[in-house]
């Protein structure tokens, strides 16, 4: 028998009455139920029913609603516009204040943080052009194919261990040693395979050589320890919150022998801005020690979730060997001409004195204007031949399935490869993945990740002419053309600047208006002759000596008022800018019929499809260059908790039809 009727009953679950309200708790869940991995990592974890409400943007049914019923369409939709307008004002402003202290929104938009930003970035783009100079004067550039059989001589190059600070010891060591990477492998792999369909039989009579012995990678029985190409290792931070200063990660991580540098991806809006982080350390540190003390180690409250972060397996990665066709390779040079004159004049490379009035003067090519001398002479390479004549009197010129052989310049090429190694290794833009990595130089590998041209097309996918030679088709490289030019564009020559009106209705504000605000609202009358002033708490006979003292005492927070102001203005005409999350109904529709998304908003370009690094980094494709190994993956199923009634599956129900049953006849 139980100690007490209630405990007995509790054990028991037997009611002394019948039909009676069992209010104890249930006590046959188990403690797994609430020891699981969503308080892991507090307070990035949290339900969304914890989240504030986003804010709601009214349908244009539900605006009509609460307008008067006189109202007309011309009416109804011009103050629609202006609904639309204000709410996308006021989000900004919000978001504005809410982050505005923040390190990381400081060092994108506020004046004088973005300005010493933007200088250290010049100063290493600066330093990876004498890099690239140099390596040109030897001649090392001119050596250099961007195609995946070239993988070996991509990874040994010399950039980052110059980069570290390497000397020629350092450099003699990286080309002597065995390279350990997953696209060498491959390469590896696939000459055995060649060499052992040919030469099977004598290889079996000669009782078997081992092909590994010319220094290829294989799976050793020893565990040996993996090689960095900048002999470092480095540690993953999958949770930092967006009030942490690098400052505060830097003091957490000196403690520890061997640190480096800390480096901090942009803020990923999806999981309220938190980022992720790369700490560097040499390669002589027990890394996995720091790693156990830095995990026991929080910063505001936060853990930052710190894991041994692996190498990049693979370096080199190869896209469509379309890319090697001459139609395609002149586009590609095109292309990766305009890329290096745009980044060459954000960064003030190659640039006269005189350059910009020439330019306000004449509206020139920005290629033909460059002082680069990779850009010159590159008209004879980009003239397109055709024989159009022929293929009109043949009646072969038009057609879906026409086809033309494939063909390669590698005068061309060659010319291709020096401008995408000089996009690569100075501007850190991955040309073949349409892809820039603009915190590459805080990253534990400077330069860590290549897209290059793949194999060929075989003649088995669209066939041979009758001298043999592969075909492709002509509707497929067009629309290969038309889709790289787009990726390209959209990803890194988009750059949009609001006019001002359109500042204007986002919030602009006017510096001097902005002060004299700050002037009147510190100038309080409390009686005749006898004002106050809050900000000192003096008292003044008249506004016009609050004035002055405000001009001469606390000059310091007038200029706060202009900086906060010219703050918001960057802020507001950057078109790829941050803003919180809030739900709009037309764009919910459209995601909903498509098939996927969310209900967020993260910023102007986002909402138009544009996707980038932020990295995101970012972010994006960033993360994973860098050797994120999917940490984070999961997203917001991991880290938030569906607003929803469960997990959905995008896939369509199979149905079954009986196909013997006989037609329904109504």
């Amino acid at each position: 028998m139980g100690d007490s009727d209630d405990e007995y009953h509790r054990r028991g679950g037997r009611d002394k009455f019948a039909r009676e309200r069992n209010d104890y708790p249930d006590r046959i869940r188990r403690d797994y139920e609430y020891d699981s991995a969503s308080d892991t990592y507090d307070p990035v974890m949290k339900t969304s029913a914890d989240e504030e409400p986003v804010p709601v943007m009214m349908t244009f049914k539900k605006f009509l609603a609460t307008q008067d019923d006189s109202i007309t369409d011309e009416e109804a939709i011009a103050k629609y516009s202006e609904y639309k307008l204000e709410f996308k004002r006021q989000e900004l402003h919000k978001f504005f204040l809410a982050h505005k202290d923040e390190e990381w929104f400081r060092l994108k938009y506020h004046p004088e943080d973005s300005g010493r930003r933007k200088a250290e970035q010049k100063e290493n783009v600066l330093r990876r052009l004498e890099i690239f100079q140099n390596l040109y004067d030897e001649g090392c550039i001119d050596k250099l194919q961007i195609d995946y059989d070239y993988a070996p001589q991509i990874i040994l190059i010399s950039v980052v261990v110059k980069l570290e600070g390497g000397t020629e010891d350092d450099i003699a060591a990286l080309k002597s040693e065995k390279i350990d990477d997953e696209s060498v492998l491959d390469e590896t792999k696939k000459k055995i395979a060649e060499i052992n369909g040919e030469e099977n039989k004598s290889k079996q009579e000669k009782g078997g050589e081992n092909p590994n012995d010319d220094g290829a990678i294989t799976d050793s029985d020893d565990e040996k320890e993996k090689q960095c190409r900048n002999g470092t290792d480095f540690i993953f931070l999958r949770n930092v919150a967006p009030n942490i200063t690098m400052e505060e990660i830097e003091t957490a991580c000196k403690r520890f022998p061997g640190f480096l540098r800390v480096g901090l991806a942009d803020p990923v809006p999806d999981r309220k801005f938190y980022r992720r982080g790369w700490v560097t350390f040499r390669r002589d540190v027990n890394i996995k020690e720091i790693c156990w003390n830095l995990n026991s180690v929080r910063i505001k409250e936060c853990d930052l979730g710190a894991v041994i972060n692996r190498d990049i397996a693979r370096r080199v990665r190869s896209v469509n060997g379309i890319t090697g066709h001459k139609q395609v390779a002149q586009n590609d040079l095109r292309q990766a001409a305009k890329l290096a004159a745009i980044y060459d004049k954000k960064n003030g490379l190659y640039q006269s004195e005189n350059q910009e009035e020439r330019q306000s003067s004449f509206e020139l090519d920005v290629v033909a204007q460059s002082q680069n001398p990779l850009l010159k002479n590159l008209t004879d390479f980009l003239i397109e031949e055709a024989n159009a004549e022929e293929e009109e009197l043949l009646g072969i010129s038009s057609g879906e399935y026409f086809k033309v052989p494939f063909q390669r310049d590698d005068a061309l090429i060659a010319r291709l490869d020096r401008i995408i190694t000089y996009l690569r290794i100075v501007h850190s833009i991955d040309f073949y993945n349409h892809g820039e990595y603009p915190n590459e130089d805080v990253m534990p590998n400077r330069c860590g990740m290549m897209h290059v041209r793949g194999a060929p097309p075989s003649s088995s996918q669209w066939g041979t002419d009758d001298n043999g030679r592969t075909l492709v088709a002509q509707k497929f490289v067009t629309d290969f053309i038309a889709g790289f030019n787009n990726r390209i564009e959209t990803a890194l020559m988009s750059e949009t600047s609001l006019n001002e009106l359109e500042l204007d209705n986002l919030g602009r504000k006017d510096t001097e208006k902005e002060v004299e605000s700050f002037i009147t609202a510190n100038c309080v009358e409390l009686a005749k002759d006898k004002w106050l002033c809050p900000l000192s708490g003096k008292k003044f006979k008249g506004p016009e000596f609050i004035r002055k003292h405000l001009t001469t005492k606390h000059g310091e927070k007038l200029d706060q008022v202009r900086q906060e102001t010219v703050h918001k203005h960057i802020y507001l005409n950057e078109d790829s800018r941050c803003i919180s999350r809030f739900s709009d109904y037309d764009g919910d529709r459209s995601r909903a019929s498509g098939g996927g998304g969310g209900n967020s908003s993260y910023s102007d370009r986002d909402r138009r499809g544009y996707e980038r690094n932020i990295g995101g980094s970012s972010g994006g494709r960033y993360a994973s260059s860098y050797g994120g190994r999917n940490y984070d993956r999961g997203g917001t199923s991991r880290y938030w908790e569906s607003s929803g009634s469960g997990r959905r599956d995008p896939r369509e129900p199979v149905t079954y039809k009986d196909l013997d049953a006989p037609e329904d006849i109504f």
